[in-house]
């Protein structure tokens, strides 16, 4: 005879096996077999019988009070219909063994009756709590089962430290990864096993109440490797059932490769945009000086002037990217990146204004071409050829009921000569008409009006996207 139980109690798992109070807890909520739930029944009964005839030479009275740590004991042990059955087994026998007259199936008399009825209440009452406690230990053991597993499963190096930081017992996985024996690591010294350069760093971490996660880099000494290698630290408050205050709970993972390859990478990159602009000088001193010497044409200064201020903004935009180690480029980076030539002597003549905004590689650099030539055409025939005019540029991001991100690009001009519709579409026209031809629902609005030209570009993209989603979190 025996309970339902959960999974919990068909095994003790061995990592929880490790301390005397969870082998005696694995022993209450272990799942048993009838026989030897029969087993624990007749030896408790047993057990409570002899104990009451050895001590009916002092008294001969109370019968049943021997019979409560049986019923307790089965109860735990074995589950409640065990408990039950040893509840209604102690009545039979204390009414044969006991009540007078002995050895006898007599009928009980009314005080009898009354103290065999409250042992039953009694009993089922020892019973229901001890099936609650059963079931509460059988569900420690799981969760105990379940976090030692995914411990396991990490595959990292897990302790535990109160809330300031310190180490108040032996923490076996501590001591495998660093060598570091107790009580060597005890308290704060567990700061030895950290590099020096970021062990200020950690401690002050680990002291912080700012906080329920945190995480941080650091180099670790790993004695197997014999060397420093980086782990990154994450960390989780656990709050005490018993008593004030809290205890962190940190594990280690490896990724010292990861941040090896990553400073790599940044050299790398580094020196990509050094030679970026290495060949960006070159290819601006070979166009100036692959020209006669004595070349005055002026339509070879304004090509030159255009083409290599086309390729700085070209370059800007593409500076931007290898400095962001991304495939995206903030609008606002890039335009402040794509005007500072014309802004030198006129900054105040330039309105910019926009939240954060991550565009795709290839519509950032065709922007920044189109930036170019409107700040050209700008100089040479709008608002900037003359002292007042001034020049507004905004980049707004929009979100949509259809689930889309509407974004608009507007730049406007005030104050200079009345704009003159060319009679027909020139190179700087189809550059700002590219802008959003990689995008989605892209439109180009170009107008001349009487008080200064007017541009305005826009388009669609999904609010999951990658670059509406690096602006939401800039944001």
């Amino acid at each position: 005879m025996h309970s339902g139980r959960t999974d919990a109690e068909s095994t003790t798992p061995p990592a929880a096996a490790d301390t005397p109070l969870f082998r005696l807890a694995g022993l209450l909520a272990r799942r048993r077999g009838p026989v030897e739930c029969a087993a624990w029944l007749v030896t408790a009964l047993a057990a409570a019988t002899l104990l009451r005839i050895a001590v009916g030479v002092i008294t001969t009275g109370a019968p049943l009070v021997f019979y409560f740590p049986a019923v307790s004991v089965v109860a735990l042990f074995t589950g409640w219909e065990c408990g039950a059955v040893a509840i209604v087994g102690s009545a039979l026998l204390a009414w044969y063994l006991f009540l007078p007259p002995v050895l006898t199936m007599h009928v009980p008399t009314g005080p009898q009756t009354v103290i065999l009825a409250f042992w039953i209440l009694v009993g089922g009452t020892q019973v229901a709590i001890a099936h609650f406690l059963r079931l509460a230990l059988q569900r420690s053991l799981h969760s105990e089962t379940r976090y030692r597993k995914l411990l396991d499963a990490a595959a990292g190096t897990v302790w535990t430290a109160n809330d300031r930081g310190e180490i108040e017992a032996p923490q076996a996985n501590w001591a495998a990864l660093t060598g570091m024996s107790w009580p060597a690591y005890a308290g704060d010294g567990w700061a030895n096993a950290i590099h020096p350069e970021d062990r200020a760093r950690l401690i002050e971490l680990a002291r912080s109440d700012a906080a329920e996660h945190r995480q941080v880099e650091a180099r670790v000494w790993n004695a197997g490797a014999g060397d420093w290698r980086w782990y990154l630290a994450r960390s989780v408050r656990l709050p005490r059932l018993i008593g004030e205050g809290s205890e962190w709970i940190t594990s280690l993972t490896d990724i010292h490769e990861q941040t090896l390859a990553s400073d790599r990478r940044n050299m790398i990159i580094g020196e990509l945009r050094h030679r970026l602009k290495n060949l960006l000088t070159i290819i601006d001193a070979l166009a100036k000086n692959s020209r006669a010497k004595l070349e005055t044409d002026e339509q070879v200064e304004a090509f030159l002037k255009r083409f290599l201020g086309r390729l700085h903004a070209l370059g800007a935009a593409a500076d931007l990217v290898l400095a962001g180690k991304r495939v995206s480029i903030e609008c606002g980076a890039l335009v402040r990146a794509t005007l500072s030539p014309f802004m030198e002597e006129r900054a105040e003549r330039f309105v910019l204004s926009g939240q954060d905004l991550y565009l795709s590689e290839e519509t950032g650099g065709t922007l920044g071409l189109a930036l170019h030539e409107l700040a050209t055409n700008a100089v040479k025939y709008g608002a900037l050829s003359v002292p007042d005019g001034v020049v507004g540029f905004t980049w707004t991001s929009t979100r949509r009921d259809d689930g889309q991100e509407q974004v608009v690009l507007e730049w406007k001009e005030h104050g200079g000569p009345a704009p003159i519709a060319p009679a027909k579409e020139g190179f700087g026209t189809r550059l700002i008409r590219a802008v959003p031809a990689r995008e989605r629902g892209g439109k180009v609005q170009i107008q001349h009006d009487p008080d200064g030209f007017y541009c305005r570009i826009s388009f669609l993209r999904p609010l999951d996207g990658p670059q509406a989603a690096m602006s939401r979190a800039a944001a």
